[in-house]
């Protein structure tokens, strides 16, 4: 059963998350065609960060992904070896 907390817990991520999609939508798809003089410009990091904050996120997400499957497979193999002998 859920709990108010949760349904307002949700709501702020799914709110957070649809903030985060139209800044970086408009960011990334709308800021390139504006006039480097245009007073929006401001308010977004320069466009290289666009391209470089998913393609970091990415790589440091699979790093992390990969090394948790590495560490729980290399305590797996440890604990079938103890078994084992």
């Amino acid at each position: 059963m859920s709990t108010g907390a949760d349904k307002v817990v949700g709501a702020g991520a799914y709110a957070s998350a649809w903030i985060i999609f139209i800044y970086y939508t408009l960011w990334a798809l709308v800021m390139p065609l504006l006039d480097e003089d245009n007073a929006l410009q401001q308010y977004f990091p320069p466009f290289e960060y666009a391209i470089r904050l998913p393609f970091f996120t990415l790589l440091f997400g699979v790093a992390g992904i990969v090394a948790v499957f590495a560490y729980a497979s290399a305590k797996q193999k440890a604990k079938q070896t103890k078994k084992s002998t």
